[in-house]
């Protein structure tokens, strides 16, 4: 099957054999994309059609879940059945994966937010359009401003790995502590904007970015 400009793909991996199949073909541009790994979900959330969908991991039983507004990105607490989704200029909502329980637990109504992040202690982290990183509780108490840049752009990518928070600013890839008042470390200069960031650490630690559709880089 010939893969499709919105197409959710996967491939196997580690395998030789690096070919995409084809998920699940969408009609419009999906903006966040999570998978529950225990009940073979995957489930994304599409700012064009305003919509929460999930499918199995094989690409069956397309379910429209929920009418949102411009939802924008979203993820998953495995452990305690939670998902969180960034509503784009409206709230940060949490949902049980039964869809129960749905609540606003921020208010980002302006400045927007467009990433958002959650590390193991189960705390939020985000940054809107004014440059202010904060964070909370899961239920959007005891929110803190970790960071100010004073600069108004897009704030596209955010990753929590331990005590560090790894976040980019345009073409710039920074990492900073999770204390307030700590002071941002430039780790990497690209050409191109950054729009998202996977840390992964095991032995040493891998930091992989997307910053165009079709392009990644690895930094190790």
């Amino acid at each position: 099957m010939p893969i499709h400009f919105y197409d959710s793909c996967r491939f196997a991996y580690p395998s030789n054999n690096r070919t995409l199949q084809t998920v699940v073909q969408l009609l419009s541009s999906p903006s966040g994309i999570a998978v529950d790994s225990i009940n073979d979900h995957l489930y994304w959330v599409d700012p064009g059609q305003n919509k929460l969908s999930r499918c199995n991991l094989d690409g069956s039983n397309v379910t429209v879940l929920l009418t949102l507004s411009n939802p924008w990105v979203i993820r998953l607490d495995i452990t305690y059945r939670l998902m969180y989704i960034v509503e784009l200029d409206v709230r940060i909502l949490k949902s049980r994966f039964s869809l129960s329980e749905q609540q606003m637990i921020v208010d980002i109504r302006s400045p927007l937010v467009e990433c958002m992040n959650i590390d193991i202690e189960n705390r939020l982290y985000w940054i809107n359009g004014d440059g202010d990183m904060k964070s909370s509780k899961d239920d959007g108490s005891d929110v803190k401003t970790i960071l100010s840049t004073s600069l108004k752009t897009n704030y596209y990518a955010i990753s929590i790995s331990g005590s560090d928070i790894y976040y980019s600013i345009a073409k710039q890839l920074f990492m900073i502590n999770k204390t307030s008042g700590s002071t941002p470390t430039v780790l990497y200069n690209d050409t191109n904007w950054i729009y998202s960031i996977l840390v992964f650490k095991s032995s040493g630690m891998l930091i992989t970015i997307t910053y165009t559709v079709n392009l990644r880089h690895n930094l190790t």
